[in-house]
């Protein structure tokens, strides 16, 4: 098990991070990843755990439960066929590209994602924390449709607001904390989000060259880089790409507490985690359907 706690700055001058190029991981012939955790980023990633960018084109986890977090798949648009998830709750969805499947774990949900046969699932998988007071609720999801999703577009620009708003036009909510994301394409283009007072913003270069700015620094990012925001007064994020770029933003309140970590557990303390695998083992979680 591993506790910590998320620590931050006030330094306004220095409110954009630096540049964190992600992990490369694979498992099998089947599964390769981009990763990112929250402790390369000090902080700055909160209340993001994890992200995978990630390729599937095989079965490679069995199922296995989550607690004290939201566990999130996001469906990129170059993904083929179907994610098949299922889940304790009773949920057997075929994840289509562009979708968005929100498991918000909470006291513990179990669940099971793999490829249909002869599908490539291009993909984020995100763990999202939960504050303490939300970490005990009763686990649940949210299943967002690709057809859904509203979109903003102009002159070198395209960019589907999955969660949240960005300016005028608002995607999905429900989610237990409010978070935006942006799954945007730039080519030759540029595309500005303000970004609201209090909240901390991840961005992800998944392809092509990215350069962003906030306030007086700017960072260029390459594929498979990110950068933060850091929370602060209300302020504008500008995105620029010379030629086709894909980028992801993430942006929500930092929650700023003391966890535990055990694998895709984490808790406000040790005491839960094992009351947590002790539930579970006793399949007070339910069953994945068949």
């Amino acid at each position: 098990m591993k506790t910590a706690t998320l620590e931050h700055t006030d330094d306004t001058d220095a409110r954009l991070g630096d540049i964190i190029a992600a992990s490369p991981h694979t498992i099998g012939a089947g599964f390769t990843a981009h990763h990112f955790s929250e402790e390369a980023f000090g902080g700055r990633m909160d209340p993001l755990l994890m992200v995978d960018d990630f390729v599937m084109t095989a079965p490679t986890f069995d199922p296995h439960l989550h607690a004290g977090i939201s566990a999130v798949t996001a469906m990129f648009e170059d993904s083929t066929g179907s994610f098949l998830n299922r889940d304790t709750l009773g949920h057997n969805v075929a994840l289509r590209p562009g979708d968005l499947y929100w498991l918000a774990a909470a006291s513990g949900a179990a669940h099971e994602e793999r490829p249909e046969q002869g599908a490539r699932t291009h993909a984020l998988q995100i763990f999202v924390n939960l504050p303490c007071r939300l970490k005990k609720e009763p686990a649940r999801a949210l299943h967002i449709r690709a057809e859904e999703v509203p979109v903003i577009a102009g002159q070198g620009h395209r960019v589907r607001v999955l969660l949240g708003r960005s300016g005028t036009v608002i995607g999905a909510e429900g989610t237990p904390e409010e978070i935006t994301m942006l799954d945007g394409f730039l080519d030759g283009g540029r595309f500005s989000h303000l970004l609201p007072a209090g909240r901390q913003a991840w961005i992800y270069a998944v392809s092509g060259q990215l350069l962003v700015r906030c306030e007086s620094a700017q960072r260029a990012l390459d594929p498979a880089t990110a950068t933060t925001v850091e929370a602060g007064p209300e302020t504008e994020i500008v995105l620029h790409a010379d030629a086709p770029s894909h980028f992801v933003l993430l942006a929500a309140k930092p929650i700023r507490e003391p966890f535990v970590k055990h694998g895709p557990l984490v808790m406000s303390t040790e005491a839960d985690v094992r009351r947590t695998l002790a539930y579970y083992a006793e399949g007070k979680f339910g069953r994945i359907p068949a």
